[in-house]
């Protein structure tokens, strides 16, 4: 029987790669997600969460970190809205102000934005009409994809969103690291 001697530098280096967390795992496809934007113009320092949990059922295992979401962001407007740019945030469930969903608003949680660093995930460049590719990842992002749920916030850095906007995100997949 023949044995085939590694060499210890080849052997180091896959353990090297494997603990720093190099080795990428496959793409893959999530269900397209919209959210239902609020009239923004009161919310200037805020970060709303939605009430929908975009992420549900969506859980990776808890060995995979750096968690990335790529896919296409499509601002749609009636014609009154003006928004050009968001920061995005996920967590789970938030405990700020919630506000139930009226006929001109959709059911949202509200935080002040200083409080909610640690959760922001990316921004979005937006065009009405236009899909607008992105990517975002953080910590928030890997620690709501291994729970299975994730709540997307919005702080609104450029323009205005009115009720009745909305925001595709389209042809999503996650890539993480092991």
């Amino acid at each position: 029987m023949t044995r085939v001697r590694r060499s210890p530098l080849a052997l180091l280096s896959c353990t090297l790669i494997a603990g720093c967390g190099l080795i990428p795992t496959p793409s893959v496809a999530l269900k397209d997600a919209r959210l239902d934007l609020p009239s923004s113009g009161a919310l200037s320092g805020k970060v709303v969460y939605l009430v929908r949990d975009s992420l549900a059922g969506s859980s990776v295992p808890a060995a995979l970190q750096q968690i990335t979401l790529r896919g296409a962001a499509t601002y749609r407007t009636g014609g009154l809205g003006t928004l050009r740019a968001v920061e995005l945030y996920v967590r789970l469930p938030a405990t700020c102000t919630s506000f139930a969903a009226t006929p001109t608003a959709p059911g949202m949680v509200v935080c002040d934005a200083a409080g909610e660093a640690a959760q922001a995930i990316g921004p979005l460049n937006l065009t009405a009409g236009q899909g607008a590719p992105f990517t975002l990842g953080g910590a928030a992002l890997d620690t709501a994809a291994k729970a299975g749920h994730g709540f997307f916030g919005l702080r609104f850095s450029d323009g205005q969103s009115v009720f009745g906007d909305t925001l595709d995100l389209t042809g999503l997949k996650a890539s993480a690291r092991l």
